[in-house]
């Protein structure tokens, strides 16, 4: 039985070896100090090719010379199977930490090294790294693009056979390669930004036989911390990040069912030689090591890199910036005339269940609640009598949603599996016994696609009035959508606003200074419905201008930090309303002890007047009993208006009141979404 490789995640011993001199021939005394050289080398370290069994070293410094002349070493493509990039100070590194993926000692930071290196190994038949296998089978896609390059004499360099990536490559069967985009699930911190990985179809494959197909997934090895520990090594480089391919039913199941994540696939155009090229890559990256970085070297970045091993003329994973979203990379692929054949839209269980309920009237919700939940008896529901001319297609209705609204509690977890299982087979084979009903439509793909979505990036200039005071504004955020932008291409409702940095500068002194720096607000407002109860919930940490007392300011930057939970509600389709209660705090020097915390609670409602125009009404109250007693109240009023796909209008007016005293701004504002 075929089982695609698994990783080995403990961390292995280093391996160093020699490298053999490296000379050009350029002028008689170049080959005459090569020459002596080599022949010193050879005195004084016997073991240099010892080590590596060399049996034909005069091939071998021919396939060297060849290579620095072909000036393989810079090229993208080794570049590329290599990981390295260029640092801040243009020195070449790879992004790889496993000892283990390099020959040379030094082959981290030298891909002549290592190339060189690399060719030295292709002619021993020792086993190397952590595998039981040579180094032409431990590295595949290098051995395969190095004998392309340099054409190796099979007589002097023999192909060793290499008969695990042989069952491996057989059983896994490539024939296209599809990008997968599960949309964002605030409630995992690793996928607030949604996720992205590559999936394996066979040839002829179709969209019935899709789940068969294998998933190459990146990701961090967590060791289940959560909380500030999980946030911190995760934005510092505090796990290692592995490659693994597994059954990509697998992946539906956690994100479609487990987590209601609607799914979309874009399948991509690559030749038999480019998906080869990957596939041997992705062999190599067994069990190797990267630092991981949620906001750059992530699962997005990794996805990118394999599709530029295959096709290094993409250049994709070096087109992007400091920040590495999963849209932003979606986009770039999006980008690349003919690289996406078809996208595909794949609903997840909750998305579907919701589509068939707004179906129906909400008597009809009810009834299929009640018989979910075995507050109405099936026989004495398939008994009565019509009211209507379609209640016999009302009635298959009703048996099909609390079908999948069993099916749906019991894939999150949340019903006993014996009696779900029972419960499904009778209400199943009741609709089934209604053959005049037709079956419900499917779900249509009204949502724009990720890619579609506005930039996650944003620069916006403002013109502000505070307290008849005027100012002009500068704001920058880096990532990546907030509750006015356009909702197409991400999910509604959902807000994360991170590291959005404002400066101001007084317009009646030349005065530049900090208006406002917002570390993280995270909102996620999922509205309830008769199958769907969740938690909204925000939290959010700043430093923002309030009242404080006994200063001659109008407003003072303080720290604030408040969250909260609550409910949401969607009264119509165009309309979301939230409340939620909350808690916070406070820090000022001008605050007594420095700092004040309390307790409240706020409420909006979002208006999608046009699909390109937004309002947006909020008030928030806070007491607060700690330091000096006080209340602090809240009130905005906002819209914004998208006049081109990456451009928006905004007009804002907000007040805030405590100590008696008024602070009240009015902003108008262009924003770009870079």
């Amino acid at each position: 039985m075929f089982h695609p490789f698994s990783f080995n995640h403990a961390r292995s011993a280093r391996f160093f070896m020699w490298t053999p001199c490296r000379a050009t021939f350029i002028h008689s005394w170049h080959t005459l100090f090569y020459v002596c050289t080599l022949i010193a080398m050879l005195i004084f370290s016997p073991a240099l090719f010892a080590s590596s069994s060399v049996s034909n070293t005069p091939y071998l410094n021919q396939l060297i010379a060849q290579a620095q002349k072909l000036r393989l070493a810079e090229t993208p493509q080794w570049h590329y199977l290599l990981h390295y990039r260029k640092s801040l100070l243009g020195q070449l590194e790879s992004e790889a930490d496993d000892p283990t993926f390099f020959t040379a000692a030094n082959g981290k930071y030298n891909s002549q090294a290592e190339l060189t290196a690399t060719l030295t190994q292709f002619f021993s038949t020792k086993h190397w790294g952590k595998k039981p296998e040579t180094a032409q089978c431990a590295f595949v896609a290098r051995y395969e693009w190095l004998n392309s390059q340099l054409h190796f004499d099979p007589e002097k360099l023999p192909p060793q056979a290499c008969e695990e990536f042989d069952r491996w490559y057989a059983g896994i069967n490539p024939g296209s390669l599809t990008l997968i985009f599960p949309s964002a699930y605030l409630n995992n911190p690793s996928s607030m930004f949604g996720h992205t990985l590559l999936r394996v179809d066979t040839p002829g494959q179709n969209e019935n036989t899709r789940l068969l197909s294998y998933a190459i997934n990146y990701g961090a090895q967590t060791n289940n911390d959560n909380g500030i520990a999980f946030a911190v090594k995760g934005i510092f480089g505090g796990y290692y990040g592995t490659i693994g391919i597994g059954p990509y039913y697998k992946k539906v199941k956690e994100y479609s069912d487990f987590e209601s994540r609607d799914i979309w696939e874009y399948q991509l155009e690559f030749s038999d030689t480019e998906i080869r090229r990957l596939m041997a890559h992705v062999w190599e990256l067994r069990g190797i090591k990267f630092d991981y970085y949620f906001f750059d070297e992530n699962c997005s970045y990794l996805i990118l890199l394999l599709l530029d091993v295959a096709r290094p003329s993409l250049g994709l994973s070096h087109q992007l910036g400091g920040w590495v979203i999963p849209s932003d990379t979606l986009r770039l692929v999006a980008e690349k005339p003919g690289l996406i054949k078809k996208t595909v839209y794949r609903p997840a269980a909750g998305t579907k269940l919701m589509h068939l309920s707004d179906s129906i009237s909400d008597a009809a919700r009810l009834d299929a609640l009640a018989l979910a939940n075995q507050q109405k008896n099936l026989a004495e529901f398939l008994a009565e009598k019509s009211t209507n001319q379609n209640s016999e297609q009302e009635k298959a209705d009703i048996l099909l949603l609390a079908h999948d609204f069993v099916r749906y509690e019991f894939l999150a977890q949340r019903r006993e599996k014996t009696t779900s299982s029972r419960l499904s087979r009778e209400l199943l084979r009741a609709r089934s016994a209604i053959v005049s009903a037709h079956p419900p439509s499917p779900v249509p793909t009204l949502r724009v696609s990720p890619e579609q979505g506005h930039a996650t990036g944003m620069l916006q200039l403002g013109i502000i009035n505070e307290n008849n005071d005027s100012f002009l504004q500068l704001r920058l955020r880096p990532a990546y959508h907030d509750q006015l932008d356009n909702d197409d291409g991400y999910v509604p409702g959902a807000q994360i606003d991170f590291l959005n940095i404002a400066l101001r500068y007084r317009m009646d002194e030349p005065k530049l200074e900090l208006d406002e720096f917002t570390l993280v607000d995270i909102i996620s407002l999922s509205p309830r419905s008769r199958f769907f109860q969740p938690v909204s919930w925000r939290i959010r940490t700043a430093w923002q201008r309030r009242i404080l007392p006994d200063t001659q300011s109008p407003s003072k930057l303080a720290f604030r930090a408040d969250g909260g939970g609550g409910l949401a509600i969607r009264p119509t389709r165009n309309i979301l309303a939230f409340g939620l209660l909350n808690a916070g705090i406070d820090a000022h020097s001008q605050l007594k002890n420095n700092y004040t915390a309390g307790v409240g609670a706020e409420a909006g409602v979002i208006i999608q007047a046009t699909p390109q125009w937004k309002w947006q009404l909020h008030a928030q109250h806070m007491n607060f009993r700690t330091g000096k007693p006080h209340t602090y109240n809240t009130f905005k009023i906002a819209q914004r208006f998208v006049f081109a796909p990456q451009q928006a209008l905004g007009l804002e007016w907000s007040q805030q009141r405590a100590f008696g005293r008024r602070l009240e701004n009015w902003t108008l504002s262009w924003r770009w979404y870079l």
